[in-house]
Parts: structure tokens; C-alpha cells; sequence
């Protein structure tokens, strides 16, 4: 991270591709968007995050949708929910896909990829993906940054008022408490979306 913070903003570039290529190849990016809350602040860092996976996300579905359709509708075939997922989006795409952003019960890399063998808009689900990417995004970038922040201050901690600390502190596990409670309800939505004969 520390090449591509020096690289300047064509470091932002870099790291936007790196998140994307995550995506496309199922690797996790809860790493990159704790260390672009570190280096770039909550700001920058959520917006490269964003914009990186919204690129991985967008191409995930096109490959699927231009290359490589026959080899994933072979794959999800014997995944029920999936496939429960792909007939669902025909009757209520955006807000589907904007409940498996906030869901966690299934991979997003493979929900992009799947979702190329629906007819959605590619701006529909690229806007569903954003959205629904926002609340996770912002609590891993901020721990990200109150970690950078720690950091940088670490030699003369003792000058930084306890307030200040505990006001940050509040302000995460309130992030994470609204975010663990807008998942269970997305959770629970999509279930009962998905259930046969919704």
C-alpha cells in the first residue's frame, strides 16, 4: 500500500484496479478497504473502495454475460439458492440485488458473476451494488482509519485527550451496531423473497 500512496493519484487508480481484480478472482477485500482506511482517511478511502468494487462488480457480471454464460449457468445449477436468486431478479431486480449487498449469506464475487445470466441492467445492479456496498464499506474504512490515526500518533499518545478517543470509539460501535441491524433485516427480507412462490 505504501507504493501506491506514494504513486500519487495514479496510486488511486492502482488501488481501484487491485480491488476490481479481487473481485474477479474471489479474494476477499475486507484487507484493502481496512488499508485505504488507513492510508487515504474515511473520505478516500470509501470513495476508492467504492469505485473499485463497483468495477470488479460490473465486469464480473459482463464477463459472465458476454463469455462465459454457458460455464456459469452449468455452475449454479445445483445451487437452489441461486438459482432461486437468478428467477427472483426477473420480478424485483433492483431491490434483489441491493439486498445481497447487505446480506451476507451468500459470496457477492459469485452473486456478480451468477447474476451476468440475468436480463438486469447493468447500470440497474451496478447502482444496486453501490448502494447496498455503502454500510460495510463505511464501517471497515473507519477502523481502518482510527488504526492509520492510532498509528501516527502512537509516539505522543498520552497529548491526545481521552474525549477524543472515546467519542471515536462510540462512533464505531454505533457504525457497527446499525450495520449488524440493517443486515439482519436484509437477511431476513431475502429470505422470504426467495422462498418458493414469492
Amino acid at each position: 500500500m505504501r507504493v501506491i500512496q506514494e504513486a500519487g493519484p495514479l496510486g488511486w487508480f492502482l488501488f481501484i484496479g487491485l480491488y476490481a481484480l479481487c473481485c474477479l478472482l474471489f479474494i476477499p477485500g475486507s484487507i484493502l478497504t481496512l488499508a485505504a482506511g488507513a492510508v487515504y482517511g474515511f473520505w478516500g478511502g470509501s470513495a476508492l473502495v467504492l469505485a473499485g468494487n463497483g468495477l470488479g462488480s460490473i465486469l464480473s457480471l459482463l464477463v459472465t454475460r458476454y463469455f462465459l454464460r454457458d460455464w456459469m449457468a452449468r455452475r449454479i445449477a445445483g445451487n437452489s439458492r441461486l438459482k432461486a436468486l437468478e428467477k427472483a431478479i426477473a420480478h424485483h431486480d433492483w431491490k434483489l440485488v441491493l439486498l445481497t449487498r447487505l446480506s451476507p449469506i451468500m459470496p457477492f464475487s459469485l452473486i456478480n458473476y451468477s447474476l451476468g445470466l440475468t436480463k438486469i441492467s447493468a447500470w440497474r445492479f451496478l447502482l444496486a451494488t453501490e448502494v447496498g456496498a455503502i454500510p460495510a464499506t463505511f464501517v471497515y474504512v473507519y477502523i481502518g482509519t482510527l488504526t492509520g490515526n492510532l498509528a501516527r500518533i502512537a509516539p505522543d499518545l498520552k497529548q491526545h485527550r481521552s474525549m477524543e478517543w472515546t467519542f471515536q470509539g462510540v462512533g464505531l460501535l454505533l457504525a457497527i451496531g446499525v450495520t449488524i441491524y440493517v443486515t439482519r433485516l436484509a437477511t431476513r427480507a431475502l429470505n422470504q423473497r426467495l422462498e418458493p412462490g414469492k
